[in-house]
């Protein structure tokens, strides 16, 4: 059962009077138990913030793991504390995580996910999963919320989640050691949840990802952005005005794929890649209309060298179906007419 307990006549939850706006970010200000406390044998969590919070916000961007059955949360200007009404597992580190659009009474937000980790046992977890999360058109996917299943456990409660940074990147931070089955979910309604009906999902290379792994990549299934579906060529008619592309990529996979994708109307240009030696690759587009682009690399599912390109393989969730690797470039390139574009080069590590 969940209660929600509002102290100090917060209940109205209006923000406080008088005084100049505070536009700054919401903050945690500390906590107790403090992050990565071991030892921890309390019936409560305590949190200060910057400002003033309502029960309400506060209940609604609160994450726990492992999930807890039997608590509720009282709220006190900006005090908030979680009290525990079962009793927590021994040797195991629990994670709070609040909910990066968390507003205060004024409306500003935390802007990054919040997370305390504290252990009930003599260490707390220190195993992490970092990297970055796409849109299909390889723009950053700042709604994307990571979760993270451990071998054995629940198929529908993860065991670790965070949300991604406004730039895609994230770091699921914590972990106990070992492999874990890594998803994203497009959390269009923040509410850290999965909503299949709703919300698209980005899968992981492998079936199972190791504590350690960095930088890990993700990319959501086309249909999912808000662009236009894309137009894919594997090259384009030579003209004067056209520009070209080539560059490197070094990598131990049979075989590579190149795609470049103009941010103005997310077409997309193919190109295979040939092998010039051990681990290292080379590739040209010979035409390419002018823009500017994302570049990136991938291992295409049938590994065959010189084979004709294909759009990157989004892999699916249910079987489990691994993605097609991949690699972004990172910064943009600029295709000009007439101009030749090169030293674009692409480190992958799987």
């Amino acid at each position: 059962m969940l209660v929600l307990s509002l102290a100090g006549g917060c209940a109205s939850d209006r923000p406080p009077s008088g005084g100049p706006v505070d536009r700054s970010p919401l903050q945690v200000i500390s906590s107790e138990p403090a992050h990565t406390a071991t030892g921890f044998s309390g019936t409560s969590v305590r949190l200060v913030f910057s400002h003033p919070v309502s029960g309400r916000e506060f209940l609604g961007a609160l994450g726990i793991s492992p999930a807890l059955g039997n608590y509720d949360v009282a709220v006190n200007g900006r005090e908030a504390e979680i009290r525990i009404f079962e009793p927590l597992k021994p040797e195991t580190t629990y994670r709070i995580i609040l909910n990066k659009h968390m507003r205060d009474m004024r409306g500003n937000r935390l802007g990054n996910s919040a997370v305390i980790a504290f252990s009930t046992g003599a260490a707390t977890d220190a195993g992490s999963i970092e990297g970055s999360v796409y849109a299909y058109s390889l723009a950053p996917a700042p709604d994307a919320l990571l979760m993270a299943f451990r071998e054995g456990g629940s198929a529908d409660q993860p065991d670790y989640l965070v949300q991604a940074n406004n730039d895609g990147t994230f770091r699921l931070d914590n972990l106990a050691g070992g492999e874990y089955r890594v998803i994203a979910v497009n959390d269009r309604n923040h509410n850290l949840r999965f909503d299949p009906e709703t919300e698209s999902v980005a899968v992981a290379h492998k079936v199972r990802i190791t504590t350690g792994t960095a930088p890990l990549r993700l990319r959501f299934p086309p249909g999912t952005d808000t662009t236009p579906m894309q137009t894919i060529t594997e090259q384009a008619k030579p003209n004067d005005e056209n520009g070209t592309l080539s560059g490197s990529c070094r990598s131990d996979a049979d075989a590579l794929a190149i795609e470049a994708r103009r941010k103005s109307d997310d077409a997309s240009f193919l190109a295979a890649a040939v092998k010039a030696a051990k681990g290292l690759f080379i590739y040209a587009f010979k035409s390419l209309p002018p823009g500017t682009y994302t570049v990136s690399a991938y291992v295409p599912s049938d590994r065959k060298q010189g084979a004709k390109p294909e759009p990157w393989k989004p892999g699916k969730l249910e079987p489990f179906t691994p993605s097609e690797p991949f690699a972004v470039y990172p910064d943009t390139v600029r295709i000009r007419p007439g101009w030749l574009t090169d030293g674009i080069d692409i480190m992958f590590r799987q």
